[in-house]
């Protein structure tokens, strides 16, 4: 099985640490922190997240629009938390709705 830290790894070598942040909901300084071992705090949310988002094949699972990246993931949160209920379009709102709810972003 793969660990956590591995997994980390791997996705802050294959792209910038902001983005594996950002995707993460937490700031580049906390990923370079944990990835040098230096994080003063728990980890157990960061592996979470970790596992979460990257653990199933790099996928993260929408209820709305299916298994999606965890780049897409961020980016319709993101949206859907600007937009809200102010949108007419019935799909944004459900995803709207089911960002509210979604477990990786609170």
């Amino acid at each position: 099985m793969t660990n956590w830290m591995n997994i980390l790894q791997q996705q802050a070598a294959s792209r910038s640490r902001a983005d594996v942040a950002r995707e993460l909901g937490v700031s580049p300084s906390t990923i370079s922190l944990v990835l040098a071992g230096k994080y003063p705090a728990s980890t157990a949310g960061i592996e979470a997240r970790v596992m979460a988002l990257y653990g199933c094949d790099g996928k993260v699972r929408c209820p709305v629009m299916g298994l999606i990246s965890p780049s897409l993931c961020v980016t319709c949160w993101e949206r859907a938390k600007k937009i809200g209920v102010r949108c007419g379009n019935p799909a944004t709102i459900r995803l709207y709705r089911a960002c509210l709810k979604c477990e990786l972003r609170s």
